[in-house]
């Protein structure tokens, strides 16, 4: 009977030890303003021995479809129209954490510019004696402040990886639900795949300026007084980018583009990061 124990226990950790997908239905309120209008983004948490990367599904689909169609207009024509319906999604940040030391990286492309930041802030969790069944899930409760943010959370042991979504990571078993105390950001597992063949757990951004938080505070501030500074630098440099409205006028569509892109940055006042400095 103890040899049979012994090789289910053996038996369940090579199934663990295999790349796994954990898929996350993310609740977002973006807007302050208005909590009516709450976003749902479908996350993938993928692991494997050397550590996990959290992204949007949507957002990593639309890019793809997106990459595929400016390079086919470029092959064509030499230049490429970037239209306002190619991006879809509201998640555009990545996450990777690297095992067995978790360290964490938020993955951000600002304008034309992609960056790897380093997170260096320490997670300290307090474990509840309180038990709960979440989905399928024996859970056990935790809380921790982070980032603004006071967070309740639950981990089952039964998923025996110390990570969760976003950067969240650090307690004896995967994190099935997190959500912070407002209720503005709420993420529960909804399911488990497993991933076939090799997983990179690098991100998908060909060149990364690799900065710390303090440094990327800066840059985000930048961005935000001026979010198509890139695309116009790089039109004064040379490059054929267009950017065209239905109506074909570009600098009209250019000026509407930056007016949209400010009143998103503004409505955005929600964030998942309540200390990052605007």
């Amino acid at each position: 009977m103890r040899k049979i124990f012994l090789l289910f226990i053996l038996f369940g950790t090579l199934a663990l030890a295999q790349n796994k997908r954990f898929i996350y239905e993310y609740k977002l309120i973006p807007d302050s303003t208005d909590v009516s209008d709450v976003k749902t983004e479908m996350m993938y948490l993928d692991t494997s021995k050397d550590g996990s990367k959290y992204y949007s599904y949507t957002v990593f689909n639309s890019d793809s479809l997106m990459k595929a169609d400016l390079e086919k207009q470029l092959a064509a024509t030499g230049s490429i129209n970037v239209r306002s319906d190619m991006q879809k999604g509201n998640v555009r940040y990545k996450v990777t954490k690297t095992y067995p030391d978790y360290k964490t990286y938020i993955h951000r492309r600002l304008s034309m510019d992609a960056y790897k930041v380093s997170e260096n802030r320490k997670i300290n969790w307090k474990i509840s004696s309180k038990k709960e069944k979440i989905g399928e899930w024996n859970a056990q409760k935790a809380e921790a402040d982070f980032a603004g943010r006071h967070w309740t959370a639950w981990f089952s042991t039964e998923i025996p990886i110390q990570d969760g979504p976003y950067k969240f990571q650090g307690l004896p078993g995967l994190i099935v639900k997190i959500e912070d105390k407002t209720g503005s950001h709420r993420m529960e597992l909804r399911g488990i795949r497993n991933i076939t063949g090799e997983l990179d757990i690098n991100v998908f951004e060909a060149k990364e300026v690799a900065i710390n938080s303090k440094q990327f505070q800066k840059v985000l501030k930048e961005y935000e007084n001026d979010p198509t500074k890139g695309i116009k630098q790089m039109q004064m440099g040379g490059a054929n980018i267009i950017m065209t409205g239905k109506d074909g006028d570009s600098a009209r569509f250019a000026k509407e583009q930056e007016d949209r892109l400010k009143a998103q940055i503004k409505k955005d006042n929600n964030r998942i990061e309540l200390d990052i400095v605007r």
